[in-house]
């Protein structure tokens, strides 16, 4: 596997991608667009989706550890561990108030990206992976903040 910075994105991998974020876009800007007596149940729906999302792309550190041809075994558990924290992560989210969900979430969506920039430092990992990464969880992380924006309003 090459790592060439200018690989374009796969088309199914950007528009699963893309299509994924629609549900935070739209959740987000409903908070803003509709009544303050739809806000909890917005706000669940988006904490609950970015739960999913966010134990997702902890995932994919269990998926290279798995098939990674020269990871050593120190480096396949602690990659295997770690794909184990944004499931945990996600699942805190809901259990600790609208509010505090979604920093909690957006700054688990945040240390995720980090965590993904060390396994690319460490093995070959498709260049357009990183850059669409980037790209989500730009995306994802306004999102959040902007739905916390909103019920700060509130």
């Amino acid at each position: 596997m090459h790592n060439r910075s200018d690989d374009p994105i796969p088309t199914t991998a950007l528009w699963l991608g893309t299509g994924g974020l629609g549900p935070f876009v739209a959740l987000s800007g409903a908070l803003w667009a509709m009544a303050p007596e739809y806000a909890g149940t917005l706000t669940f729906w988006l904490t609950s989706y970015g739960a999913v999302i966010l134990a997702f792309v902890g995932a994919v550190h269990w998926g290279v550890a798995m098939i990674h041809p020269r990871m050593r075994d120190d480096d396949r558990w602690l990659f295997l561990a770690w794909s184990t924290v944004p499931a945990l992560a996600a699942w805190a989210t809901l259990l600790i108030g609208a509010r505090s969900g979604l920093l909690f979430l957006a700054m688990s969506f945040l240390v995720q990206y980090a965590a993904d920039l060390a396994l690319a430092q460490r093995f070959t990992l498709p260049a357009w992976y990183l850059r669409l990464r980037h790209s989500l969880t730009t995306v994802v992380v306004l999102s959040l903040l902007l739905a916390l924006a909103r019920l700060q309003g509130n």
